[in-house]
């Protein structure tokens, strides 16, 4: 099967807990046989695409639209995740 995950937080980013589960779920995913492709936030010099232990990792940076708190932060996120996912997928 294939899978796709939409995280704003994946190694090395590291804010709350959601980066380890991410983490943890596509790798037992990876272990069962399926391909699991991740999309999340790049933050700092973190590569914009790598293969971590089998799981394909894609990295994009946010818009560049001011925000005003987490909840349009994540949105404007959201947004360019899905456009990323849409590209890889054709």
């Amino acid at each position: 099967m294939k899978i796709l995950m939409l995280t704003w937080e994946y190694p090395p980013r590291v804010v709350g807990g959601i980066s380890k589960v991410v983490y943890d779920l596509s790798g037992r995913l990876i272990k069962d046989g399926h391909e699991v492709t991740v999309v999340t936030f790049r933050e700092g010099n973190a590569p914009y695409f790598e293969v971590d232990k089998g799981v394909n990792v894609y990295r994009v940076d946010n818009y560049m639209i001011n925000s005003n708190n987490f909840i349009d932060w994540v949105l404007q996120l959201n947004f360019k995740m899905i456009a990323k996912a849409r590209r890889n997928n054709k």
